[in-house]
């Protein structure tokens, strides 16, 4: 953590005309005190909180935002009680510490308020730049303006032999654990997993991890 790139000053408010929501773009709803081991076997102690929206791990310095800097170097970061690996420019969170564990990508969408029509407002169906936003700096202030709306997404991978795999229902879990597929037939008749709860995942992970 020796450089770090600075982001932008904290934004209190914004100096615009809108109305704001606060912590919008971020996982957690305050900035809290998380640890950064580095693979140097460093520890640093410092405010910090996971920007959905940029895919970086942010950090609180007198009244400024930076993002972790080399994410290459870093191992892990332990924050409110979670664990948070780096990977391509993002990080994501261990959800299993199973051989075969399961990743999750925390991401979030901009979409912008929609424009008047002959029928009344329509809500455009792209989504924001977001190198407009960060032009701007709301991509980083600690509130957004109202003319956006946010669509939070946790997206679920297997990390096997270094590989990230997208898992979006049974059938991809069962072309990883190949050779569990009627235990894992067994599991699903007794047991609901829905891919909108992380943590239902999480547990026929371990399960196929030690049967």
């Amino acid at each position: 953590m020796k450089k770090y790139v600075l982001i932008l000053a904290v934004m209190l408010a914004y100096n615009g005309v809108f109305a704001q929501r606060q912590l919008t773009q971020f996982l957690f709803p305050e900035f809290t005190e998380g640890s950064v081991l580095q693979k140097s076997g460093t520890v640093t102690k410092t405010q910090l909180n996971y920007n959905t929206l940029t895919q970086e791990m942010v950090f609180k310095q007198g009244e400024q935002l930076l993002a972790l800097d080399k994410i290459q170097e870093i191992d892990t970061v332990y924050l409110n009680g979670k664990k948070f690996v780096p990977g391509d420019n993002l990080f994501y969170e261990v959800a299993t510490q199973t051989p075969v564990a399961l990743l999750l990508q925390h991401t979030s969408d901009i979409i912008p308020s929609g424009n008047e029509t002959g029928f009344g407002k329509s809500q455009t169906t792209a989504v924001t730049n977001i190198t407009d936003l960060k032009r701007g700096g709301r991509a980083y202030s600690l509130s957004l303006p109202d003319e956006y709306s946010f669509k939070n997404k946790t997206a679920c991978f297997l990390k096997k032999e270094g590989k990230y795999i997208l898992i979006t229902n049974i059938k991809d879990i069962k072309k990883v654990f190949a050779d569990k597929e009627s235990v894992i037939e067994d599991y699903t008749k007794k047991n609901k997993v829905n891919f909108k709860k992380p943590e239902t995942v999480a547990a026929l992970i371990e399960f196929c991890n030690s049967n």
